[in-house]
């Protein structure tokens, strides 16, 4: 990996880890005001599941557990290594 595409991981790594962040302050808040204003529907819920969602969505993107180019090249790179020692 070059040192462009390391800084630019590091920046959607940080980019992710504020979101985040916010994420759990604006859901700490508003299921405070939602107990204290103690009302009958859950609303602070729709809140936390919508944008639960989108942080999914922002994982996803940053870290990708489901596609990885790296890992394909580590593997095609194994495969061939094995190919070329037999």
């Amino acid at each position: 990996m070059n040192e462009q595409k390391i800084l630019e991981k590091a920046e959607n790594i940080v980019s992710f880890k504020s979101h985040l962040l916010v994420y759990i302050l604006v859901n700490i808040l508003l299921f405070g005001v939602h107990l204290y204003d103690n009302g009958h529907i859950n609303w602070a819920f729709f809140s936390l599941m919508g944008w639960g969602i989108g942080l999914l969505s922002h994982y996803i993107s940053v870290f990708n557990p489901f596609f990885s180019v790296e890992k394909e090249v580590e593997k095609l790179t194994e495969k061939h290594k094995r190919s070329i020692d037999q």
